[in-house]
């Protein structure tokens, strides 16, 4: 009867070494420290940092810009036509985001109407055009010397092209929306603290009314690919 008491005491030794082995460990553990408060900047989220006077996207910027400029146009009637152009442009803007203006003089070179293709001297006399673009743009340094622009507006394409004797005029003047979007860069040498941006432009409209046509203006679209050359000012 003896057997089964020193059996017990055994296991109950057992369990009493168990338990003293395990105490040390576990009162050596410690709850964490709480970390370092966040900082004010994170608790506000993503917000971006206020512009300041030394911001580079600031000041204004007045260009030159020699372009290719297209445009295509269908009517009512189902004709086709299509002027391939050399402009020659101002563009200006302001600020980060702020007001922008591409104001072009277009030369038409070349004109086609329903696939049949003339040189414009051959057929118009004294022609020429204004393309402008008036909206609104963002800009974003990529790097410290690279800057993008870009943004929406309304669009105007007005042609006068005068026939040769014999032939009759072209006149339009296409109204629509569009964008563009300038790649510069924007050296940190800036002599006088005039500063010197190279760069280039692209813009893009659709065009869907025409007062001096009766509206005969089913949809056109106008392209200006060129570079820009000019100056910043605070």
């Amino acid at each position: 009867m003896r057997r089964p008491q020193r059996w017990a005491t055994v296991v109950s030794g057992h369990l009493y070494a168990c338990v003293l082995l395990l105490a040390p460990a576990a009162t050596a553990q410690s709850a964490p420290e709480p970390g370092p408060p966040a900082p004010e900047a994170a608790q506000a989220g993503d917000a971006q940092p206020p512009v300041t006077k030394d911001d580079p996207r600031r000041g204004w910027r007045h260009e030159f810009s020699p372009a290719w400029h297209m445009a295509t146009f269908w009517s009512k009637e189902d004709s086709h036509y299509t002027f391939h152009s050399f402009a020659l442009g101002y563009l200006m803007s302001v600020n980060q985001s702020g007001p922008f203006l591409h104001l072009s003089w277009v030369i038409p070179l070349q004109a086609r109407q329903d696939g049949r293709v003339h040189s414009v001297s051959s057929v118009y006399q004294n022609g020429g055009g204004i393309d402008l673009l008036l909206g609104w743009q963002w800009r974003k340094t990529l790097t410290q010397e690279l800057e993008f622009e870009g943004g929406p507006g309304g669009h105007m394409n007005a042609l006068n092209l005068g026939g040769q004797p014999g032939l009759t005029n072209f006149n339009a003047i296409q109204l629509g929306l569009g964008g563009m979007t300038i790649l510069r860069f924007r050296p940190g040498w800036r002599p006088g603290k005039v500063g010197w941006t190279v760069g280039a432009v692209g813009a893009l409209a659709f065009d869907l009314w025409d007062p001096l046509r009766s509206n005969d203006l089913r949809y056109g679209v106008v392209l200006r690919l060129g570079v820009v050359l000019g100056v910043d000012l605070p």
